[in-house]
This record gives structure tokens, C-alpha cells and sequence, in this order.
């Protein structure tokens, strides 16, 4: 699920930094579809348009974020 998405992301990704740094991209398919400032506007507008499960929500930044989940915590 969403494996174009992703794929398309990560084959673009120096041009989307370049374009959206901060910004809160709406992948669809193979195109940026809608570049929002805050995940829940991104997400709220989309689902008015497009169907759960076609598109990915992306805070686009020049390093990566990463998140550890631990059983621990």
C-alpha cells in the first residue's frame, strides 16, 4: 500500500526539499497533489477529494525525521 507513493518520494526527494522544505506535502500516484503548513489541514482538506489510502502526508525536511519505537518506554 502507498509503495508508489513512497517510491515517488524518495526518487524526488532533493527536489522536494529544494521546493517544500517545512512544508507538509500531499503525494498521490506519482505527483505532488498539495502542499500544506500543518499535517491537520493536509489531512482534512485531502479527504475531501481524494479516498483514504491513495495518498501519503509528508513533512518534507533536509534531514529526515526518525522515530524509535522501544518496549520499554
Amino acid at each position: 500500500m502507498l509503495e508508489t507513493e513512497l517510491e515517488f518520494y524518495e526518487n524526488n526527494r532533493e527536489e522536494l526539499v529544494e521546493k517544500y522544505c517545512g512544508k507538509f506535502v500531499v503525494i498521490s500516484g506519482e505527483k505532488v497533489v498539495a502542499v500544506y503548513d500543518d499535517r491537520n489541514t493536509a489531512y482534512h482538506e485531502t479527504v475531501k477529494t481524494i479516498p483514504l489510502g491513495s495518498f501519503m502526508i509528508h513533512r518534507i525536511l533536509e534531514e529526515e525525521e526518525v522515530f524509535q519505537l522501544s518496549p520499554f518506554a
